[in-house]
């Protein structure tokens, strides 16, 4: 682990995911300052690749309209600070995640996917455990889904975090 530029390391993922998907319009929405946070950059890599594998899924799973058509595919990926956390979103206008089971979602092996290994989000709450973070899963607002990294900053105080299920949103934290 050492200290490294969040943005810079979404920058990179998200542009190669959106040079290999020109069919997906990937909007990134980056703080002009530096966002740091301690991490193992290979494992926040394959994290990404993850949620974002995840999202042009569950864009290419989304039924055609009635008049034959379908909505551009849409995800966004957003970095901020609140308080002494970086944030990480990934939102989508995919199928979104299912109602019923959401929480098994990271365990190993649970997938909702015809072709899913159930191995993405169980990778990726892993990472997060590493990392002292914690994932919300939650519906994004107009259809879709919503995945929220908290990362404790570089210079901040860890907040402990908790796992809460209210039906719509699942948390998951170290």
């Amino acid at each position: 682990m050492k200290l490294e530029n969040l943005s810079e390391i979404v920058r990179t993922a998200t542009f190669a995911e959106d040079f290999a998907h020109n069919d997906i319009d990937y909007r990134m929405h980056l703080p002009d300052s530096i966002v740091e946070i301690r991490c193992d950059t290979q494992h926040l890599n394959r994290l990404l690749t993850n949620l974002l594998q995840n999202a042009q899924e569950a864009i290419t799973a989304r039924p055609v309209t009635d008049d034959g058509g379908l909505l551009p595919g849409i995800i966004e990926v957003t970095v901020f600070t609140d308080g002494s956390n970086a944030i990480l979103e990934i939102r989508d206008n995919g199928i979104g995640l299912p109602a019923e089971g959401r929480e098994r979602l990271t365990e190993p092996y649970v997938t909702n996917r015809e072709k899913g290994t159930g191995l993405g989000l169980a990778i990726v709450k892993k990472i997060m455990e590493e990392h002292g973070g914690r994932m919300h899963l939650d519906d994004a607002d107009g259809g879709g889904a919503k995945i929220r990294l908290s990362f404790p900053l570089a210079d901040g105080t860890r907040q402990a975090g908790h796992e809460e299920t209210d039906g719509s949103r699942v948390e998951y934290g170290a």
